[in-house]
């Protein structure tokens, strides 16, 4: 294809874009300091490998896992074994998000090691227009998560989630005060049914969102709606680009995105490696 050709598809995703939407589940230095400012006794790491970023936040935490290596080059074997030993180290499986666009290195060290297919997930994007208007259904009121109400925030997604994914309330806390965040919650009749999270990253202009759940009685209310319309309403006064959100393949979730003007971008693969059990000494 021309370079007049790619000029014409202005939302066509090459390597240099590729690292830009990656950032958006990328956990940078200035979160990892949020997050612990949040919860001092939480166990949270991170460490810098290859250009990607390995994150901890806990044994039970649902996404301790690698993002963004092999998108500026070659991976080497160094590379992973510190990925395996920060992970290893920390007593959780070695997790590495692979982009399709990541270099070949990558998929060719964790093929050698064993790594097996953890899932997949589809990156969703859409370009955010200089005015994003909100508005949201009678009887629905949208508020940004305050210290006051994150307690409820937090309930509220762990509960909206629970029919597909357990996950403990307090994982939800720290990233409502993270930099930059998009974290709301919406009430009804002054009950809070629904809620979402989300991050602006301004060097890359990329609107992250994630974590939108609604309780199920109040579901096909126009609840969810006015929680998207709202992040991206305030990711247009950020100057961001394009938000984006990451979903399981052939979801409900990506069905719903999909259906506010989201696209697939690409899908990636989540590769992992399980260390064996310790075989026990026999001593009584």
């Amino acid at each position: 294809m021309t370079a007049s050709a790619l000029q014409s598809l202005p939302d066509f995703v090459d390597l240099e874009f590729a690292r830009r939407l990656e950032a958006a589940e990328m956990i940078f230095p200035d979160c990892v300091e949020s997050l612990h400012r949040y919860s001092p006794s939480d166990p949270i790491a991170a460490e810098h490998v290859a250009r990607g970023i390995a994150f901890f936040g806990g044994v039970t935490y649902p996404a301790n896992q690698c993002v963004g290596m092999g998108l500026h080059g070659e991976v080497t074997a160094a590379d992973i074994d510190r990925v395996e030993d920060f992970f290893r180290s920390r007593g959780v499986a070695s997790t590495i998000v692979v982009s399709p666009l990541a270099h070949e290195s990558l998929r060719a060290l964790l093929g050698q090691r064993g790594y097996a297919i953890a899932e997949f997930n589809s990156v969703l994007i859409r370009r955010i227009r200089a005015e994003e208007p909100f508005a949201v259904p009678p009887g629905i009121v949208i508020e940004r998560v305050t210290p006051e109400t994150v307690q409820s925030w937090m309930s509220v997604i762990a509960e909206g989630f629970a029919q597909d994914i357990k996950v403990a309330e307090d994982v939800f806390g720290g990233f409502a005060a993270l930099p930059g965040a998009l974290a709301f919650l919406a009430r009804i009749e002054d009950k809070v049914v629904g809620g979402c999270g989300g991050r602006v990253i301004p060097e890359a202009r990329i609107a992250a969102l994630f974590g939108t759940a609604t309780l199920p009685p109040f579901r096909r209310r126009g609840v969810q709606t006015a929680l998207i319309a709202r992040r991206l309403h305030e990711a247009a006064k950020a100057d961001c680009e394009y938000a984006v959100v990451s979903t399981h393949p052939g979801s409900g979730s990506q069905r719903n995105m999909e259906r506010r003007g989201f696209r697939l971008a690409y899908t990636k693969t989540v590769m992992m490696r399980e260390w064996p059990q310790e075989p026990a000494s026999g001593k009584g």
